[in-house]
């Protein structure tokens, strides 16, 4: 889970100053400046440590300590899209501004993506999956639980082919976080024949991956979504977008709020089965329990959620939790510049461009890629509004053909047009009428040449953010949904006063139509879509994103305690476990390292072994391990985190386990016949009475285990993960670097790694005196009480520090007391490196390779 924050005041992730995420995220910093205000990765520190040394005592000045916080290191990050064109552009502009702060980025998407990725030079993975078949699905379906239930009874084999397309999404996950690409001569794109092997070291992903969770558990790597939609997190302020619930105001409730676990849970029902498989044989997890309590893990685990549309129009909602924030719709630049005029091929459209010269300012009706049943009876009902109500309508069309043109009925009114440059033409209109659709990514800030494909959206197609792009020119919008979330914005767009109250498209007549042209041009509507014009531009929602990105990132695990003392960001890619013999060390008293310490370390710490006739040498003093900065536990999650859901969880465990051994007679041989035929029946009738043995032994363990879990963690204070039953935890932790790194590094850098070191180790004990503990928001890593450790450090003999040393160690921890209850361990050191940083910025000579 990334970090939440202790109290309001306390964001003890990020290298940016504080940001209010219950307030519009508007920033007078242009683009360039909110960049610079990110720190390049892996930069070096600048300590204040000069200016603390001359403070008085008592006498401390907030303006010397302002600046001391984590600077995150170099990355490779996987953005995870499943999804269409519309749906991967927004996280190109996402991806590109993450390479400008000095990260490795990859996108995985589907392989029709491939280029629109390259070409912006993205590494790019190839996911599984047909995003048009996804989306004519979704059509066909209505975009809710309902639909899929109806048409799955309609046309079972309709049923297993999406089932079997979902599955190959998921499990095509690991590969894109831990896996080359198959195609790999598309990276001669960047310039280079040869691409380094990428383990992601974070991934960002949207909600239809669903694979995104498990491979951050087996890579133990952070996890953040990223969604133009309301997912996983409920609020009674709109249902969830697949639920087919009404998004009227009245509706209001708990109702609202149940559709989110709901949806979770008939979606766990469906593909539990399957995820534990997977999670077993290819990702060596432990299963999760299949029942409701385990749904949602997302929520479980706190991970943060970007929200990708306007905080202007529709704010976040009260009862939303702190890691969810609303980030604003995702544009990218103009070509040519922001004050770049927006231009259209004169020749091809001179038509549309003397109608729109010939009377007032049009209204844009377009429905994307809807498909209407009845074109013509579309195309009557709107030249008769517009002859009715003397309106100029200019229509769009695209998958389904509308044609307003001729003589009869409004047709001089009326003018048909197709694929155009919208940021050309929506500016020359006064309103817009459209199907109600917010994508992430506002593409009318840019000339597109196949504007159709952004019409296409997984989950709810069409519109490639007309509602956004509309409410941005401060146009009155008219929404006219056809299913899924089009009935959310068409009921926002009702709230906030920019819009009339949405009509369903299969209830659109002549005479409702001319009663909304009318209300579209009424002052009272034109004035509050203007209003919110302006400050929906003063939004930037790619840079918003990667602050919250960069503010949710458990950055306390990820750097090495090392390099912090030394003033370096660096990733931590091992643990060392500091005690001088094995019954020193512990699971939870460890030192995290970089691949760059970890070589210097291990080519200092090489014993050699006579093995076979021959002299060995291995590395055995410090006990190099794997390192992850996460632990999702998801088999533990959801049902234990209170005391009544861990009986509640553990009983219900004890019944699976009890249904699993009844049906062990008929299922283990029949496993067994599946894979050896006859042969394999009778065997298993053989071996199953084993399997029974097992089976009720597990049953007893699972129940005693959760049970004492539940106890110690409620009556005595313990942040258990397990009591006798291992499996709880996950093992796996897929790292492909080694110890070593191949680059040339100093003499004085070396030795400099062996203080800093000698000095983690001094800082582990002081540490570990003060009783670590996990926080209870997550187990990414240990945290002290800071007036403990203040007064540890003001009484405990330190040879390892000089007077000078101590007082700005100790002037730190008494500032940190006004912002916080607890720190890390990582924490710790970097205010140990700004106490020692004069003993780090010699520079460096005489250079050697590890």
């Amino acid at each position: 889970t990334a970090m939440v924050d202790h109290n309001e005041n306390e964001r003890t992730t990020s290298a940016l100053p504080p940001t209010d995420d219950d307030k519009t995220p508007t920033s007078p910093l242009g683009r360039s400046l909110r960049r610079n205000a990110l720190k390049k990765a892996g930069s070096d520190y600048i300590f204040t440590a000069s200016s603390l040394a001359n403070l008085e005592e008592g006498s401390l000045c907030e303006d010397p300590f302002k600046e001391l916080t984590f600077i995150l290191p170099k990355l490779n990050i996987c953005i995870l899209v499943v999804g269409t064109h519309g749906d991967v552009l927004p996280f190109c502009s996402l991806a590109n501004e993450l390479q400008n702060t000095g990260h490795r980025v990859r996108l995985a998407s589907h392989e029709v993506h491939r280029k629109t990725v390259t070409s912006r030079n993205i590494e790019f993975y190839p996911l599984a999956g047909d995003p048009k078949q996804l989306s004519e699905w979704t059509v066909q379906t209505g975009g809710n639980l309902a639909g899929e239930l109806k048409a799955g009874v309609a046309d079972p084999s309709v049923l297993k082919a999406k089932d079997s397309m979902l599955k190959d999404i998921c499990k095509s996950c690991w590969g894109a976080v831990a896996g080359l690409d198959p195609l790999s001569p598309y990276y001669e794109s960047f310039g280079r024949e040869t691409v380094a092997p990428f383990v992601a070291d974070a991934v960002i992903a949207n909600p239809p991956c669903i694979g995104h969770i498990h491979v951050c558990e087996a890579l133990a790597i952070p996890l953040h979504i990223m969604f133009p939609q309301p997912w996983y997190y409920g609020t009674k302020a709109f249902p969830h977008p697949f639920s087919g619930m009404s998004y009227d105001e009245s509706q209001i409730g708990k109702g609202n709020y149940a559709s989110y676990m709901m949806f979770e849970g008939v979606l766990s029902t469906g593909l539990g089965h399957f995820i534990n498989s997977w999670r077993a044989k290819q990702l060596h997890l432990p299963k999760v329990p299949e029942n409701m309590m385990f749904a949602n893990p997302i929520v479980d685990c706190n991970i943060p959620f970007s929200a990708m549309w306007s905080p202007s129009f529709v704010p976040k909602p009260e009862d939303w939790p702190g890691q969810c924030r609303v980030v604003g719709t995702f544009t990218e630049s103009k070509v040519g510049g922001e004050n770049a005029a927006p231009t259209v091929d004169t020749k091809t459209f001179a038509h549309l461009i003397e109608w729109m010269g010939k009377g007032d300012p049009p209204v844009f009706i377009g429905f994307g890629s809807m498909v209407i049943k009845d074109t013509e009876a579309l195309s009557r009902i709107i030249k008769a509004a517009a002859k009715e109500s003397n309106t100029r309508i200019v229509v769009q069309s695209s998958w389904s053909k509308l044609d307003v043109s001729g003589e009869g009925g409004g047709g001089q009114l009326c003018h048909n047009v197709g694929p155009v440059s919208h940021d050309w033409l929506l500016p020359q209109c006064c309103a817009v009428i459209h199907h109600g659709e917010w994508k992430g990514y506002d593409e009318f800030h840019r000339r597109r040449k196949r504007i159709l494909q952004l019409f296409l959206s997984y989950k709810s197609p069409g519109g490639a953010g007309t509602t956004a792009a509309g409410l941005r020119y401060g146009l009155p919008t008219l929404v006219c949904p056809f299913f899924g979330d089009q009935f959310m914005w068409g009921e926002m767009v009702s709230r906030a006063g920019v819009g009339p109250k949405p009509c369903p498209i299969n209830l659109l007549t002549t005479e409702l139509l001319v009663q909304k042209l009318r209300e579209l041009t009424s002052p009272t509507i034109k004035e509050a879509a203007v209003n919110l014009s302006e400050r929906m531009k003063s939004e930037d929602g790619v840079m918003t994103a990667l602050e919250h990105f960069w503010h949710a990132l458990p950055v306390d695990s990820m750097v090495c305690s090392i390099g912090l003392i030394m003033g370096k960001s660096l990733l931590a890619k091992y643990r060392i476990s500091p005690g001088k013999n094995f019954f020193q060390r512990s699971r939870s008293t460890f030192i995290t390292v970089s691949q760059e310490v970890a070589s210097v370390l291990a080519a200092e710490n090489k014993t050699r072994r006579f093995v076979m006739g021959k002299f060995v040498e291995e590395v055995t003093k410090d006990g190099f391990t794997p390192y992850g900065t996460t632990t999702y536990a998801l088999r533990h999650r959801g049902g234990y985190e209170s005391f009544w859901k861990g009986m509640c969880a553990s009983w219900m465990e004890l019944l699976w386990w009890f249904f699993k051994i009844l049906f062990l007679v008929f299922s283990v041989p029949d496993n067994f016949a599946k894979k050896y035929g006859a042969f394999g029946c009778i065997f298993g009738l053989v071996v199953w009475p084993f399997h029974l043995v097992h089976a009720v032994f597990m049953m007893f363990t699972v129940f005693i285990d959760r049970q004492g879990v539940s106890i110690a963690n409620r009556f005595f204070g313990k942040q258990w993960l397990y009591f006798i039953d291992t499996s709880a935890v996950a093992k796996v932790y897929r790292d492909m670097s080694t110890l070593s790194s191949g680059k040339p590094i100093s003499n004085v850098y070396v030795k400099q790694i062996k203080e800093a070191r000698l000095l983690a180790i001094d800082a582990r004990d002081i540490f570990d005196y003060c009783g670590p503990s996990f926080p209870k928001e997550h187990w990414h890593w240990h945290e002290v009480d800071v007036e403990t450790l203040a007064a540890t450090v003001n009484t405990v003999s330190h040879s390892k520090f000089s007077k000078e040393e101590l007082k700005i160690l100790v002037a730190r921890l008494e500032w940190a007391k006004t912002c916080r209850k607890r720190i890390s361990f990582n924490r710790f050191c970097l205010f140990i490196g700004e106490a020692v940083k004069d003993r780090f910025t010699r520079h460096s000579s005489g250079r050697h390779t590890i």
